[in-house]
């Protein structure tokens, strides 16, 4: 009996494995289909019921469609979505359902040696991308909000320990670059006064604030706090045209960060004609006893031997020595 039952559930198994296995075609199947009058009018009925907001009936009609021509539609509705003025609670509700689903029509094309198999029509990964940005935009309507009632307060908004600070904080990151000059100095305002802000587990938030505003305490704060990739971007783009004393304001006063110090010297050396800070600047790393020779081949390689000449006749000691062997290994 009992093998008997792990006989049938081997059966149902396999049954269940053979209704849900993929189906590869050729761009010319997916091509034919697409141009076919029948997918072309029962996309068109698809998009009609969409826009109608009327997803009992889309769901009864999408089931009398062939399957390759029902992917191919679920696609097209998944990027009609996208028109955010026009999203509704049954909208974002289809899409949450169909980007759970798995399409089935799988493609297969021959790459450089090599063969890619994809959707053919990623519906569940399109529904997915419109619900995420969705999300984006609501999260930003919520700041405007309150921002506009004085009622933000950044570190309890972002949420620091919470599954979804990520997201929080992309969606304040991609507002803050498209803000208004009054909105942007509120938010300086906001983060340099919230007490718990130093609890923030990266510098993305204070990176983008630093940048579209140009607040020297905000950069102050950006070279203190520990280093990651958002501190190290942002001293990477102070090195952007068109130069300004601004710009070479903080890269110098980046270089207090020993993780950002070599960054910071690099970019300043590579500034041509080197302003007379900067020269100050550059002698100073120079001086240093450890990596001043390095700091001196840097500078000749990125043009400057001719000043580093002339620092010659008035430089002594570590200094002078090591701008000689600097120049010496520039040569070589």
């Amino acid at each position: 009996m009992k093998r008997f039952f792990a006989i049938l559930l081997a059966f149902a198994l396999c049954l269940l494995s053979s209704a849900t296995r993929a189906i590869v075609v050729s761009p010319c199947d997916v091509s034919d289909s697409m141009a076919s009058p029948k997918a072309v009018q029962s996309v068109m009925e698809a998009t009609r019921i969409f826009d109608a907001n009327e997803f009992d009936k889309l769901d009864t009609y999408l089931a009398t469609v062939p399957l390759l021509i029902r992917e191919e539609a679920l696609m097209v509705l998944a990027r009609r979505a996208a028109s955010f003025d026009s999203m509704t609670p049954e909208r974002e509700k289809f899409l949450v359902k169909i980007s759970h689903q798995q399409p089935q029509y799988l493609l297969k094309s021959q790459g450089d040696g090599y063969w890619v198999t994809i959707p053919a029509f990623n519906y569940a990964g399109e529904a997915r991308w419109v619900l995420n940005h969705w999300e984006v935009k609501l999260l930003q309507d919520e700041v405007r909000r309150l921002l506009g009632y004085n009622q933000l307060m950044l570190s309890k908004w972002l949420s620091f320990t919470s599954s979804d600070y990520p997201l929080r904080r992309d969606a304040l990151v991609d507002m803050i670059a498209r803000m208004t000059s009054e909105n942007v100095d509120k938010l300086v305002v906001l983060y340099l006064n919230d007490k718990n802000i130093v609890w923030i587990p990266d510098n993305a938030v204070l990176g983008a604030l630093a940048r579209k505003s140009g607040n020297p305490a905000l950069y102050e704060l950006l070279w203190r706090r520990r280093t990651d990739a958002h501190s190290l971007t942002e001293l990477q783009h102070l090195n952007m045209p068109p130069m300004t004393q601004a710009k070479i304001t903080q890269m110098i006063a980046a270089s207090v960060n020993p993780l950002l110090r070599n960054v910071a010297t690099r970019q300043l050396a590579g500034l041509k004609p080197l302003p007379d800070e900067v020269k100050a600047f550059l002698l100073k790393q120079i001086s240093d006893r450890q990596r001043g020779k390095a700091v001196a081949l840097m500078v000749a390689k990125k043009g400057h031997t001719p000043w580093l000449e002339e620092a010659l006749e008035t430089t002594s000691g570590v200094t002078h020595r090591n701008i000689e062997k600097g120049i010496d290994l520039a040569k070589e």
